[in-house]
């Protein structure tokens, strides 16, 4: 009988192929050699996927033998293990997980929408908060500012802080990250990153930024490039910002809007890894789409239809 596509293990054998591409089999040459560090990242982002602690996505693998086998685990590990090779794990090694991610789609001319958005840093309700501290309490949250491609809706950078902090000032890594993975014909997003050297910046890069001015009309604009774009504008090309905050929604239905780490440092490890799945699983929805199409147009192919 053939096994039903099963969305949790592809994502799991997806995210056994990044992280065992991008990362050492053991952290040190003298350690025990029991988990390499690709499984544990895999438990880590499996645990996210499935919006657990560490304690339950262990009670949860045992109960799922097609899993354990995917990863290649004989015996779970402590959930202690997962915790501490998750803040033992350096953010650059995530971040190279991320673009290999990005690798997986077709390179493509697209436009890159950029926005931002918080996540959560504790599990408190807002009611909650309201009661003990009052309205006007200002609490901290992380800040992930992301580029979107639009062509396969991935995510190609992201940038993670503590907020509230000035959209503008992620802009040029954002950018300049981007460009690296793809040629990119256009750069969207909202007032918040509006300035002339960000145009310049676009231009530099071999592309045109489209962002609205801050100021209403009636007022002198300040910029040759910011005169520039006014003129040109393109509401069709500027909708493409949507798509952004598209993703923003989906990463937060299928992993949360909190995260639970409590020190900054995995928190930012932490939005980066929800990146990393998010890719994922973008890029399994569309070759489940695909897939389909091509088994749908096979079946009317041979009743002598052409689509």
């Amino acid at each position: 009988m053939k096994r039903l596509f099963n969305r949790l293990i592809k994502l799991t054998e997806h995210l056994c192929s990044v992280f065992e591409n991008s990362m050492s089999a053991y952290s040190c040459r003298k350690s025990k050699h029991t988990y390499k560090q690709y499984q544990l990242a895999v438990i880590w982002c499996l645990m996210k996927r499935l919006k657990t602690n560490y304690r339950c996505v262990i009670e949860q693998l045992e109960l799922m033998p097609e899993l354990k086998q995917v990863i290649g685990l004989g015996r779970l590990p402590h959930f202690t293990t997962i915790n501490k090779f998750f803040l033992r794990i350096n953010t650059s090694v995530i971040y190279l997980v991320l673009v290999q991610t990005v690798y997986l789609f077709p390179n493509k001319p697209t436009i890159s929408a950029i926005d931002a958005t918080g996540y959560s840093s504790n599990y408190a309700s807002r009611y909650y908060i309201q009661r003990m501290h009052g309205e006007k309490e200002k609490r901290s949250y992380i800040k992930a500012s992301i580029s979107v491609s639009s062509v396969n809706q991935c995510i190609l950078a992201a940038k993670i802080r503590l907020g509230p902090r000035n959209d503008n000032i992620d802009f040029e890594w954002l950018v300049r990250q981007s460009t690296n993975l793809t040629k990119l014909t256009h750069i969207v997003a909202d007032k918040g990153y509006d300035s002339e050297a960000n145009h310049r910046l676009a231009r530099q890069l071999g592309s045109y930024a489209m962002i609205p001015l801050r100021k209403q009309m009636g007022y002198n604009t300040n910029g040759s490039f910011r005169k520039k774009m006014l003129r040109h504008f393109n509401e069709t090309i500027y909708h493409k910002r949507s798509l952004a905050e598209t993703v923003n929604s989906v990463m937060k239905r299928l992993m949360g809007s909190w995260v639970i780490s409590r020190s900054l440092a995995p928190q930012c490890k932490e939005v980066l890894s929800m990146c990393i799945i998010y890719n994922l699983h973008r890029y399994i929805e569309i070759s489940l789409f695909y897939g389909c199409f091509l088994q749908s147009s096979n079946y009317y192919m041979g009743l002598g239809f052409h689509l």
